[in-house]
């Protein structure tokens, strides 16, 4: 069962159409890490730091799965604009047992090595173990991540965001039950403490595959009865490992971008860390709507570039680009007013307050650079062009706040404020190349 085509019809309706339930899905997904971080803050600082910590070394997963899920998307839907069924059909198949040896590798680095990189990161004695015991379930759980994004990957496609959506409403949900019985224990289940809250995850997740993978059969996206369509073809591993590696190594520079950034911010202490991890989980939820919509250009600019329709590729760039600024607007100044009351959800040490809110309400002023590189890179990524993204990501994450970071830290002895802003400089400046660059491959499609 095919969705609408995106190719014909008011663009601004298609917009709307897959933004809007992937904007409110991603909310209470974003929720739901606050709902994580909350208990994790009922444990301790130390445990709420942890978590922190454990973020980006998590974020290889996601990194990894995401990657693969948009650049999978974006192939699919230039498949389904040049009616191109036979190419469509195994890309959908061919995703899906990619998703399982993408798993494996994934849960075998990540259980080997998780516990040098927080070592490398400054961690030690029961701070190492918080976040030790939090990361573990987290990697064993890796199948279950791929196959959501892989799934979605399909749906998104085809124009549908809908289902992830619900999927990702659900399992907020089911995590505000589960997170505090695996914490605390009860009907025949012990305490896990940090390690429950990782243990709920999985079990969502998996729970999340499941459903994902009967609806991709049941439209016959995906089938399961022909399973020579799953085998491993690699001419077409090799279509979608080049279309998603750029991109998940544009994702994987998020989460060593946030390596450097926490390497750095040891210089400050424990509070400063984990005033890192809240905030961060705090500007997430003003970046909903650009989430969405980023996720929304992939998959129409896909389908009509793969049509040939390229005057409605520019209109849906600058569409999204409008909506996306009028909206971030609205958010930041709301994050700007809010800051304090929305820090102190998540902690109650009076120290991690008062960094948070500074770093929160800093922040506030450069959350449109964001929306700018999710429009233009997610377009990017639906013109086959997902190596910008990749590039940007590594200067804009890894190189670039090295080099600032080591002559603020190093050199100037920079105050965490200074700190803070030396941050945004960096995006701002991204977006600034970013822009520049899109700008120029607009002009020369039309």
């Amino acid at each position: 069962m095919a969705g609408p085509s995106l190719t014909t019809g008011p663009l601004p309706g298609h917009i709307r159409r897959i933004a809007l339930p992937m904007s409110v899905g991603y909310f209470f997904n974003t929720m739901y890490n606050v709902v994580d971080s909350f208990y994790a803050g009922r444990i301790s600082t130390e445990a709420l730091a942890a978590m922190a910590l454990s973020f980006p070394v998590f974020f290889i997963i996601i990194a990894i799965s995401g990657g693969l899920s948009r650049g999978s998307s974006a192939l699919i839907a230039n498949a389904i604009g040049s009616k191109d069924k036979e190419s469509e059909v195994a890309l959908s198949a061919q995703i899906f047992s990619l998703a399982c040896i993408s798993a494996a590798v994934v849960a075998a680095i990540g259980l080997s090595f998780s516990s040098p990189l927080f070592q490398l990161l400054g961690a030690s004695g029961n701070y190492l173990e918080l976040a030790t015991q939090y990361i573990r379930p987290l990697f064993s759980g890796s199948l279950f991540f791929m196959l959501c994004s892989m799934m979605n990957a399909i749906l998104l496609a085809h124009g549908d965001s809908k289902t992830y959506s619900r999927v990702l409403i659900v399992g907020f949900f089911a995590n505000l039950i589960l997170d505090p019985w695996f914490l605390y224990g009860g009907f025949g289940l012990p305490a896990m403490g940090i390690r429950g809250i990782a243990w709920a995850t999985v079990c969502i997740q998996a729970l999340s595959a499941l459903f994902l993978c009967a609806v991709v059969v049941k439209r016959g996206h995906v089938t399961l009865h022909c399973f020579h369509h799953l085998l491993p073809k690699w001419s077409i591993y090799t279509q979608i490992l080049r279309q998603g590696i750029p991109t998940a190594f544009n994702l994987m520079s998020v989460a060593l971008g946030f390596f450097v950034t926490t390497y750095f911010l040891k210089y400050f202490d424990h509070a400063a860390v984990a005033a890192f991890g809240v905030g961060t989980r705090i500007e997430q939820i003003a970046l909903l709507p650009a989430i969405g919509i980023g996720s929304a250009i992939v998959s129409i600019v896909g389908q009509n570039n793969g049509a040939g329709e390229l005057e409605r590729v520019h209109d849906c760039v600058r569409l999204c680009l409008k909506y996306g600024l009028y909206l971030i607007i609205t958010a930041s100044l709301l994050l700007f007013v809010c800051a304090e009351p929305l820090v102190s959800l998540f902690t109650e040490d009076p120290i991690v307050k008062g960094l948070g809110k500074q770093y929160v309400r800093i922040v506030a002023c450069i959350q449109w650079a964001y929306v700018i590189g999710f429009v233009y890179i997610g377009f990017l990524q639906a013109m086959k062009r997902p190596m910008y993204g990749f590039i940007e990501a590594v200067i804009r994450k890894l190189l670039l706040p090295l080099i600032v970071f080591s002559i603020a830290v190093y050199h100037f002895d920079i105050h965490l404020t200074g700190f803070w802003i030396s941050m945004c400089a960096i995006n701002v400046v991204m977006a600034c190349v970013t822009i520049t660059y899109a700008e120029n491959v607009l002009r020369k499609l039309r």
